[in-house]
């Protein structure tokens, strides 16, 4: 959901061929999106019915600009796959938080800011801090899944811009 929502929000304010979103878990591949998610992303006039779940590799993260992830394990299994990618890799929240605090200051290039924007960062600190994450809403009741996907849609709008000024 957060990859076709940012792909649309992007694509919007971008245009779609300056922009390349890619979905993967952690989970088996091929595996169709939830009817929920088809459902909520339907609403948004988003159509995810014909996705099928990939796996993050090493090789996907070979040249990536940022990955933002649902959940702070996430990060920790990104940066295990690969190292590099470690200070471009952030929950959607933890950006958000840290994006706000420094919108594209002094890099010269987004990769160079995303860096920044983690650059205190230590793996260790990483596993012991509180890092704000998303909930995985599925199996939610339809209320709660829905209240899920309107806070994830928040976040994507606020990073979809932030990200669209960093790249003006």
């Amino acid at each position: 959901m957060m990859a076709a929502m940012l792909e649309s929000m992007l694509g919007e304010r971008l245009g779609a061929d300056g922009v390349v979103v890619t979905s993967a878990g952690f989970g088996p591949a091929g595996i169709p999106a939830i009817e929920d998610a088809v459902d909520a992303m339907s609403r948004r006039h988003l159509d995810v019915s014909a996705h099928r779940s990939q796996q993050v590799t090493a090789d996907l993260l070979a040249d990536v600009d940022v990955v933002l992830t649902a959940e702070r394990d996430h990060v920790v299994k990104v940066a295990a796959l690969s190292p590099a990618t470690f200070r471009v890799t952030m929950t959607l929240p933890e950006f958000l938080q840290l994006a706000v605090a420094d919108p594209f200051g002094g890099a010269d290039d987004i990769p160079g800011w995303l860096s920044g924007l983690t650059s205190q960062r230590t793996a260790g600190h990483y596993l012991r801090d509180d890092i704000d994450e998303i909930h995985d809403p599925t199996g939610s009741p339809v209320r709660a899944f829905e209240a899920a996907v309107v806070v994830l849609e928040q976040q994507c709008v606020e990073a979809s811009g932030l990200l669209a000024r960093a790249s003006a």
